[in-house]
């Protein structure tokens, strides 16, 4: 993502941070469902929780955005065989720019491993 992308994500979730976190976490858990994990909070009474968090775990990286006090908080973790190793907290602007690379490889890979496979199967 560029600069201008990364700021426009910036003003819309300060806009309003609960709705624009949680129509970026349905996006994303709409695009990579087992990778995704959307955290809510619900009252005792009421039926739908209110969106708190969305974490996504590609590979050994699980990118974390979460509304604290009323602000974006984000972090990426180095997880291990279930371990959390370390956790790195940063700039939402890079958390997305972080997060936007890491998908971008996670589909060169699977675009190369299909294309192999189907070369395998052609011949």
């Amino acid at each position: 993502m560029d600069f201008d992308t990364q700021a426009a994500w910036l003003r819309r979730f300060k806009a309003d941070a609960e709705s624009n976190l949680r129509a970026f976490a349905l996006r994303l858990k709409e695009a990579m469902p087992e990778l995704v994990t959307i955290h809510e909070s619900k009252g005792f009474f009421s039926k739908s929780g209110k969106t708190t968090g969305v974490s996504v775990e590609l590979g050994e990286h699980k990118y974390t955005l979460e509304i604290a006090d009323g602000r974006l908080r984000a972090s990426i973790a180095m997880v291990v065989r279930g371990i959390t190793l370390n956790t790195k907290t940063l700039d939402p602007a890079e958390w997305f720019s972080k997060l936007g690379e890491e998908t971008q490889k996670a589909t060169e890979h699977a675009q190369a491993l299909s294309q192999s496979l189907q070369n395998f199967m052609a011949s």
